[in-house]
């Protein structure tokens, strides 16, 4: 389990590389456009006020506190987000069915381990790109905004919020998994995979429309949404729900793989 573990830690490095860069990019110089942008923050509120609701929303600027460096945080949050997600969902979704997409699937699935090993290690491996990814974007949110505020306080729930992210992450990289075990074929389980996404987003943009955040469950992207998280914490029902997706996605990952053809 330990060299296949480090054979895909290795063989991932490269994009993880790049897809750390894009979101440190976007984490750290979009929060420090603020002090720049808070010159103008009449003119961009006058413009925010004249876009319909749903055009808030999918801009990520629904009830933004722009006048707030953590309303600008929550605006930023969302932009980064959708880097941050997208590459939680396509590395559950690719860890182990690129397998047959590069033709190595007979080649891995022969070696004398039990198929669950094999899968468990590439899990893990999966996990570690998320960790570093959630990682980055807290540690270069948090740089970023020391220029503009010190205090603890906000600080404290900007890496709140970046836990938030990173189990929202983990949700994701396991749903991604269950559709490369469901499917039969990499292009079929990252397609299923990008569908799942896009419906987690137009769920997260239902609740907040009829902002009604009893049904903040419907959706992990609202689970540990970050204008609930940065106000109020971690919800520990979420938490507990997670916990419990992420077991059930992992148990079916498990479950398919083990008696699914794998074919190279």
């Amino acid at each position: 389990m330990g060299t296949i573990f480090k054979n895909e830690v290795r063989r991932t490095r490269k994009g993880l590389l790049t897809w750390g860069i894009v979101v440190g990019i976007i984490a750290f110089f979009g929060m420090l456009e603020y002090p720049f942008l808070s010159q103008y923050l009449d003119l961009l509120e006058e413009a925010l006020n004249t876009m319909p609701k749903l055009g808030q929303l999918v801009f990520g600027v629904f009830h933004a506190e722009l006048t707030d460096p953590l309303g600008y945080y929550v605006v930023m949050y969302y932009w980064t987000g959708l880097i941050v997600f997208t590459h939680a969902v396509y590395t559950g979704a690719s860890i182990i069915s690129k397998e047959s997409r590069d033709k190595t699937a007979e080649f891995l699935f022969t070696k004398p381990y039990k198929r669950n090993v094999i899968v468990w290690a590439k899990t893990f491996a999966a996990l570690v790109n998320i960790l570093v990814i959630g990682i980055v974007t807290i540690v270069m949110s948090l740089i970023a905004m020391l220029p503009i505020t010190t205090e603890a306080s906000v600080l404290m729930r900007i890496f709140i919020s970046g836990v938030g992210m990173l189990l929202t992450q983990v949700i994701l990289m396991s749903l991604g998994l269950l559709c490369s075990a469901v499917f039969g074929t990499y292009r079929s389980g990252a397609r299923a995979a990008v569908i799942v996404l896009l419906l987690c987003y137009c769920l997260m943009f239902f609740v907040q429309y009829v902002e009604m955040p009893s049904l903040n469950f419907i959706s992990p992207l609202t689970c540990f949404g970050v204008s609930d998280v940065v106000a109020d914490g971690l919800n520990l029902l979420y938490i507990a729900l997670t916990a419990l997706v992420i077991a059930v996605c992992l148990y079916f990952t498990q479950k398919f793989y083990s008696g699914k053809e794998i074919v190279s």
